[in-house]
């Protein structure tokens, strides 16, 4: 039975982020990554993930942070949103906005998968620097689950 839109929509709590390789895997926010991902039924999305334990920042506020300290919280932090929507088991979202620049007006692919209220997304990447393949694995649940 395919995916449905209708099943997508709604909110979901990060259960996992990794990236598997040829020979391993990582985590990229570490294993108490939070997240949250929003899909509305009009067509918008909404991801963000953080390090479980992200760095305060060295002063009271952005402006009066450090360089050092805002490019930490920059690094422990990832989000963009945009318009999405469904074509047989393939995810597209169309970045409008992230935190990252380079991602906005990109097309992002993921391979998507539900089994009972896990959701997982799923994208082959390949590393510039490197040329290596990597496969990003991220699973969700809907908040409220037994797991979420």
């Amino acid at each position: 039975m395919s995916l449905t839109a209708l099943q997508l929509v709604g909110a979901w709590r990060l259960v996992d982020w990794r990236i598997e390789y040829r020979r391993g895997t990582s985590r990229p926010f570490g294993a108490g990554a939070g997240g949250v991902l929003v899909y509305t039924a009009d067509g918008w999305m909404s991801a963000t993930m953080w390090v479980g334990s992200r760095t305060p920042w060295s002063a009271a506020s952005a402006r009066q942070a450090s360089v050092e300290s805002r490019a930490t919280a920059a690094v422990e932090y990832l989000n963009y949103c945009g318009r999405w929507r469904l074509e047989g088991d393939i995810v597209e979202h169309l970045v409008e906005g992230a935190l990252n620049p380079l991602l906005i007006g990109t097309r992002q692919l993921r391979e998507a998968r539900l089994a009972g209220d896990l959701l997982v997304l799923a994208a082959e990447e390949s590393a510039a620097a490197s040329g290596a393949a990597r496969r990003h694995v991220i699973e969700w649940r809907r908040p409220g689950s037994a797991d979420a």
